[in-house]
């Protein structure tokens, strides 16, 4: 140390060194998140909040209005919808395959006159905010590759999850904060947690730190 620099003038001296440091190192970092988002395709939105409740209603209770579904109710499922689709292990021993529709009421909601079922009062308030996709589906008959399905664009493990992909194109505004989070429910004694496994949340064939 300089003899001719007191205590404190050093203390203040290096102080403002040190917040010099800080700040460039969060300016670098905020500059390198920006170039990443620039590398793909400017976004707009800064967080999502992604809720899969697995074993919820139908959609056919729900969004899905299906008219002729319910003009047919009853009635064996023609061979022609059928196909050579496999069957559930819960269904391949029923003699009998009837077309069922909801036993809920739909009605039309909004400019958009979108269908909602009576189980969804305000939902259908603000219909008009959302947007209701009806294209989804899948050839998987079970639950547990459906579920990787959604979670992760294909039926067979090994694909980078919803947050995977977010933290890929993003990137991270705080390299020391996770990108995403997962929380899941624990279930309980009457009602059991879900089979969530952790490739619904992980990387895929990403690189680990997404």
């Amino acid at each position: 140390m300089n003899p001719a620099v007191n205590r404190p003038c050093f203390l203040h001296q290096t102080g403002l060194g040190l917040g010099g440091l800080a700040l460039a190192s969060l300016l670098d970092e905020s500059t390198a998140w920006e170039n990443a988002v620039v590398r793909h395709h400017p976004a707009r939105a800064k967080r999502i909040i992604s809720l899969f409740m697995h074993g919820g209603p139908s959609q056919l209770d729900l969004f899905d209005h299906k008219p002729t579904l319910r003009k047919r109710h009853g009635e064996e499922l023609p061979a022609s919808v059928r196909g050579d689709q496999r069957l559930t292990g819960m269904t391949s021993g029923q003699k009998s395959k009837p077309v069922t529709s909801s036993i809920f009421s739909f009605t039309q909601h909004g400019q958009s006159d979108a269908w909602i079922t009576k189980l969804l009062p305000k939902t259908a308030e603000i219909v008009d905010d959302l947007c209701i996709v009806h294209s989804l589906h899948t050839d998987a008959i079970n639950h547990d590759p459906t579920v990787t399905l959604l979670q992760t664009g294909h039926q067979q493990p090994g694909r980078p999850s919803f947050g995977a992909w977010a933290s890929y194109g993003l990137g991270s505004e705080n390299s020391n904060l996770p990108a995403f989070m997962v929380m899941i429910s624990d279930g309980s004694a009457a009602r059991p947690a879900d089979p969530l496994y952790a490739r619904l949340w992980g990387s895929g064939f990403l690189t680990s730190n997404h």
